[in-house]
Parts: C-alpha cells; sequence; structure tokens
C-alpha cells in the first residue's frame, strides 16, 4: 500500500484540518516569529541592562510556549476522533470570524462615505441609519421600528 492511501485510511474518522485550525497554525507561526524577534532584542541589552533583557527572555518564553501550544492544538483538533465537537468549535469560530468581518466592512463603508453621508441611531431602537449630509433640518424614519424624528444633517 502506497503511503497517501495509508494516510487516507488513517484520517478516516477523524476532523482533518479545518478553519480553526489553519487559524491555529497561523497564529503560531506568528508567535514563534514574534519570540525571535524578543530574542534579538534581548539580546542587543546583553551586558548594559540586565532587567531587560531578563523581561525579553521572558517574553520569549510566553510567546514561544504559546506558539507550540498553538501547534499543538492544531493537531489535537486535526487527528481528533470527536468530529462533532470539532466542527461546533469551527463553527464557532466562523461566527465571530465573520462578526469581526462585517463590523470592520462596515466601518471601511463608512469611512468611504464620510464626506456625503452621517451616521445616527435612531432614539427608540437603536438601529443605525445613513442619512445625506449639508441638506439642513431632515425627517428620518426608522426602517426596523419606523419612528419619525428631526435630524440636523
Amino acid at each position: 500500500m502506497h503511503l497517501r492511501e495509508r494516510l487516507l485510511r488513517f484520517m478516516q474518522g477523524r476532523n482533518g484540518v479545518d478553519e480553526l485550525s489553519r487559524f491555529c497554525n497561523g497564529a503560531g507561526l506568528a508567535l514563534i516569529l514574534l519570540a525571535l524577534v524578543f530574542t534579538i532584542i534581548s539580546s542587543g541589552f546583553a551586558g548594559r541592562s540586565d532587567t531587560a533583557a531578563l523581561v525579553f527572555r521572558i517574553l520569549y518564553w510566553v510567546t514561544y510556549a504559546c506558539g507550540i501550544g498553538l501547534f499543538v492544538y492544531s493537531l489535537f483538533r486535526s487527528f481528533s476522533r470527536s468530529v462533532y465537537k470539532r466542527q461546533a468549535e469551527n463553527t464557532r469560530f466562523l461566527y465571530r470570524k465573520n462578526q469581526i468581518r462585517r463590523k470592520w466592512e462596515g466601518l471601511k463603508e463608512r469611512w468611504r462615505n464620510r464626506k456625503t453621508h452621517r451616521y445616527i441611531r435612531c432614539p427608540k431602537c437603536h438601529q443605525q441609519l445613513r442619512v445625506p449630509r449639508n441638506k439642513g433640518k431632515i425627517r428620518v424614519t426608522c426602517a426596523k421600528c419606523g419612528e419619525k424624528f428631526i435630524i440636523q444633517s
């Protein structure tokens, strides 16, 4: 039997690599690279400031341990036979990731429209509304609750 077939047989019934595992791998790699930066910084303090060198050495070990921990967690997730639990974890991760992405896209949209529109909140339901700038006093109707109010745009 070829190695690929053995690997496929071994991975049957296991979770495999998913989005959360990839994120853990990337975050682990970033932490290990940050640990290397702390090592370089601590070697720059050698002989001048023992306290600063010690602080950066501690930061090195903490970030390095966290990076290795994320790699180990990613391997655990990939080889886990509790597929239902791992899929639930991945679903929660994707939900939170999409929340952050939507928030970021909204902020980018507000930044692009900052010269032509103003964003306000409905006083009743707190829904965010977009109104045109420089139109004087305008009457706004909330699309969510139907509340009508007057604002200075």
